[in-house]
Formats: structure tokens, C-alpha cells, sequence
């Protein structure tokens, strides 16, 4: 696997999609994609079949592999559903040279993170939120200011230690080594928000089929995350149970002709449901479909907004929402959702890379194309620490083909 090869791989409640970038100087070109359904091998975000999702694994990764035409060996996998929890920390040094220092700023953090974590959950990630120099806050980089006391807020993400191993277990089973366990709606956050966006504040909406998460990210840093034990799949019970028919044909129905109420111009429009274990199929107004749907996303949305008040956010979020997921295209969701938070909300395509745009333009592949950019970013932080810049070190492609022949040659 060349060196300058990005895979995620996005392990969802209804699929799993393995995402191949080919990173450049200064950017990533999307060169490969695979997806394949877990067919209940995962619920609510969690491993409960352990030979379906290696199974699922193995798939997605090969048609990842023959369309980007190289072999994957290492991914960045996204966890995220219920197994996934929060704390915020507070860690406060004292600066011992009135100056601070790398190495304070490192120890400031390590203060910060000490906290007590049950025995049965992991640390995946440790993010900062702020730096506080002798009270003044809204500091990004105190390396070189002056000053007394060094504060650090920090956001830690912890996980379930037997989800993290059925993931690397999943993983390791289907011949992948796994190079980092990221947060999905971290992910999703790279890839579906502008950076003015974070700065600004805005809510993250991720429609999964087990779950919807609900991220908040406000001044470049992520402040608050929640996970809602409700998802895509609710909604297609809903349907299957409301009109009466099978789970397929639900699950069709509503990516073809499921919306809200307020994106209906004719609730009387008739609709043809196939019938339930072989009976004849039967028609229902469209706006029936609509109820069910209406109903159902409108409860998500206002448990949702109810979290918002909840955690008392002290960041306007002057962005609005954004809305990911593939439950997301859900016709009139959008509108609904700006209703319900009071705020502009729109649909988060994927943003920020180049090459197969066309394919992957679709909000359920946000978290996919974020993993790819989470690794594109750490490895490029990684190796400016070592030696000052970024050079991606393969070369691939048919420019890249062309120049190493012309080098053979010659």
C-alpha cells in the first residue's frame, strides 16, 4: 500500500464504507470507494455478529481496492452509537519560567486529562478546547506568552473497551490493521463543516440508521456530543408497521418517495404500496407515508433540540445546523429540522477533497471522506513536527507511473 494512501473505513449500523484518498500536497483526491450492508450485524453502532461485519468488511475494502487499484492493509475506523461517552477536564499548572513552553503546554494537558475513568472504558481522544494564561481565555497557542498560571479545557471521548476491540478484532480478522479508532462525528465534522463554521458555531445532525448524533462545535473545537439511540431504521419500522408492509419495501419506499408533511404539494397524491407476504399490492394517499415520517423525525429533532437546552450551551451557534447522514435526504427534513431548532440548517455534503466528487456527493458518505481527511491532517502534523513540511511520499496515478518510467529509462 503506497505510503500516500488515506483509507477510512465508516462502520455503521447499515453499512460499511471504505473510503480510499490519495493525499498531494494540499489537499486529498478521493481515488476509491466500496460499500457493502451489515445485515444486522451491527446495532445501534455496536458489534453483535462478529463473522457478518468482517464479512461486510471484506467486501467494502474490495471494491474499495479494484476501484482505486491498489490493496489496502491500514485504515482509520470511525466508532461512534452508544458506546461512546464524554467528560469534560480541567488542568491548571503553574508556568515555571514565566514563559510558556512546549513542554508546559504538554504537561498542562497531561494535568487535564487525569481523570477517573472507569476500568471497562478507553481514551480515544483528547481534545483541546482552550488555553486560559492567568485568567485570559480564547488562547489557541500559548507557547511564548508570558505569564503565571497555565489553564487547559479538554474534551475527553471515551469508549466502551469491548466495542474498541470488536472493531479491531472485526478489522484485524478481515486483514486490516487499524492505525487509529476516531470518533464518527469528529469525522463527520471534517468533512461535512468549513472551518468558519466551527469558529462560528454550528450543530452537527448525523442521521445513522441505529443512531443520530448531535455535535456541537463552536471557536475551531468540538464542546459537546450526544448520541440519540434513534435512527434510520426506526423511521423504516415505522413504515413498515403504519401502512402495513415488509421491511424492504419500507426501507424503498422511503428513500424513493419518503418526506415530511411540509414537502408535500398534494397529500392526496396516490401512492402504491406493495402488499405484506405475498398479497396484492394496494394504494394510500402519499400523505400517509408523510405522516409516518413527519412524526417520527420530528420526535429526533426535538429530543435533540431539548439536548441543546440541556447542556446549556453558552456558544450562539451563529452557523446554524448541518445535516448529515443518509437518512438527511429525507425530503422536507431540512426545512423541518430549521423549524424545530430555529435556526438556518442545510445538508452537509462532503467537502474538502478533490477526484471522484461525483461520487461520493452524498451526506452518507460524510464520515467516510472525514476519516480520510482526520488521517490526511495527522499524518501531515506528524511529519511537520519531524521535518518542518509535508511531502507525500508515493506517487501514483499516471503522471506519477509516467515520471518513475522516464526515470528507468534514462
Amino acid at each position: 500500500m503506497p505510503q500516500d494512501l488515506i483509507v477510512g473505513l465508516d462502520i455503521g449500523t447499515t453499512k460499511i464504507c471504505a473510503v480510499v484518498g490519495e493525499a498531494r500536497e494540499n489537499q486529498v483526491d478521493i481515488v476509491g470507494l466500496g460499500c457493502a450492508p451489515t445485515n444486522g450485524a451491527l446495532k445501534k453502532g455496536v458489534v453483535v455478529n462478529i463473522e457478518n461485519t468482517v464479512r461486510a468488511i471484506r467486501k467494502a475494502v474490495e471494491e474499495a481496492e479494484t476501484m482505486a487499484g491498489c490493496e489496502i492493509r491500514s485504515v482509520y475506523a470511525g466508532l461512534g452509537g452508544s458506546q461512546t461517552s464524554v467528560i469534560n477536564s480541567h488542568g491548571i499548572i503553574a508556568i515555571k519560567d514565566r514563559e510558556v513552553t512546549q513542554a508546559d503546554m504538554e504537561r498542562v494537558i497531561d494535568t487535564a486529562r487525569t481523570v477517573a475513568i472507569p476500568s471497562e472504558r478507553e481514551v480515544i481522544h483528547t481534545l483541546v478546547q482552550d488555553f486560559l494564561i492567568d485568567g485570559q481565555d480564547g488562547i489557541k497557542d500559548p507557547v511564548g506568552i508570558h505569564g503565571v498560571r497555565l489553564e487547559c479545557k479538554v474534551h475527553i471521548v471515551t469508549a466502551a473497551g469491548p466495542a474498541i476491540n470488536n472493531i479491531m478484532r472485526c478489522a484485524q480478522r478481515a486483514g486490516l490493521e487499524v492505525n487509529s479508532i476516531v470518533l464518527q462525528s469528529l469525522a463527520a465534522g471534517e468533512a461535512a463543516l468549513t472551518d468558519e463554521e466551527k469558529e462560528l458555531g454550528v450543530a452537527l445532525l448525523d442521521f445513522g440508521g441505529g443512531t443520530t448524533e448531535l455535535a456541537i462545535f463552536a471557536e475551531n473545537a468540538l464542546r459537546h456530543n450526544f448520541v440519540l439511540p434513534v435512527g434510520g431504521n426506526n423511521l423504516t419500522n415505522d413504515i413498515a408497521v403504519g401502512l402495513p408492509t415488509s421491511l424492504q419495501h419500507a426501507e424503498e419506499l422511503k428513500k424513493r418517495q419518503g418526506c415530511c408533511l411540509n414537502a408535500l404539494a398534494d397529500p392526496d397524491e396516490p401512492m402504491e404500496v406493495p402488499g405484506l407476504a405475498g398479497r396484492q399490492p394496494y394504494s394510500v394517499p402519499r400523505g400517509r407515508l408523510g405522516e409516518i415520517v413527519h412524526l417520527r423525525v420530528a420526535e429526533i429533532l426535538n429530543l435533540l433540540s431539548k439536548e441543546v437546552q440541556r447542556a446549556r450551551f453558552v456558544h450562539p451557534l451563529h452557523s446554524g445546523a448541518v445535516l448529515t447522514g443518509g437518512t438527511a435526504l429525507v425530503e422536507g427534513l431540512p426545512e423541518l429540522a430549521g423549524e424545530v431548532f430555529g435556526m438556518h440548517t442545510r445538508i452537509g455534503y462532503p467537502m474538502g477533497v478533490s477526484g471522484l466528487i461525483d461520487v461520493i456527493h452524498d451526506p452518507a458518505y460524510a464520515c467516510g471522506v472525514g476519516l480520510v481527511l482526520y488521517g490526511y491532517r495527522t499524518l501531515k502534523k506528524a511529519q511537520q513536527g519531524r521535518s518542518g513540511r509535508w511531502s507525500p511520499r508515493g506517487q501514483r496515478g499516471l503522471w506519477g507511473k509516467l515520471k518513475k518510467w522516464f526515470k528507468e529509462v534514462v
